[in-house]
C-alpha cells in the first residue's frame, strides 16, 4: 500500500508540476503580447509648432531676418536698430510684389499700410522693440515706412505658411 501512495503521491505531484509550468508558459505569453501590442502601437507626433520667433536687423536702408517664411500663427518679431538714424519694421499682408507697394496718400515718401497687420513704431538708434502678431498663412511683406526708406530699398518678402 505504501508503494501504490507513493505513486499517486507522484502522479499529483507531476500533474501539479505541469499545471504550473502551464501557468507560467501563459502568463510569460501574456507579458509578451502586451509587450508587442505596445510597441505595435502608433507613437503620437507631436504637433509642428505654430509660429515663431523672426529675428530682425534694420540697419541704414537694409532689414535683415533670421528667416524668411514661418508657420501660420503667433508670431514675435524681434527687432534691433543698428542702424544710425530711426527705423521700424511694419508687417504688412499683400499680393502685390515686395518692391511694388503703393504711395501712401497721407505723407509724403511714406507707403500705404493698407493690410498691416503689426509694427514696432520707431526704433531709436541702438534700440529694440518686440512685439508679437497672429499671422494667417499668405504673402507678407516687411519694411521700414520711415520717410523715403522704402523707396531706397527697406522692404522684402516674408511667407506665413
Amino acid at each position: 500500500m505504501l508503494l501504490r501512495d507513493r505513486r499517486s503521491l507522484r502522479k499529483k505531484r507531476s500533474h501539479d508540476m505541469r499545471k504550473l509550468k502551464l501557468v507560467a508558459m501563459l502568463a510569460i505569453a501574456a507579458a509578451l503580447a502586451m509587450g508587442c501590442t505596445a510597441a505595435a502601437a502608433p507613437t503620437t507626433v507631436a504637433a509642428p509648432t505654430q509660429g515663431g520667433t523672426v529675428n530682425a536687423t534694420l540697419t541704414d536702408m537694409k532689414i535683415a531676418v533670421d528667416r524668411t517664411s514661418i508657420s501660420a500663427g503667433p508670431v514675435t518679431f524681434v527687432v534691433k536698430n543698428s542702424g544710425v538714424v530711426v527705423h521700424e519694421l511694419v508687417v504688412i499682408q499683400t499680393d502685390v510684389a515686395q518692391d511694388k507697394m503703393a504711395m501712401g496718400t497721407e505723407e509724403v515718401g511714406k507707403m500705404d499700410e493698407t493690410g498691416n497687420i503689426g509694427e514696432t513704431g520707431e526704433v531709436i538708434v541702438g534700440g529694440s522693440n518686440t512685439f508679437t502678431v497672429n499671422l494667417p498663412a499668405g504673402h507678407y511683406v516687411l519694411m521700414c515706412n520711415e520717410v523715403g526708406h522704402y523707396s531706397s530699398g527697406m522692404h522684402m518678402a516674408f511667407t506665413v505658411n
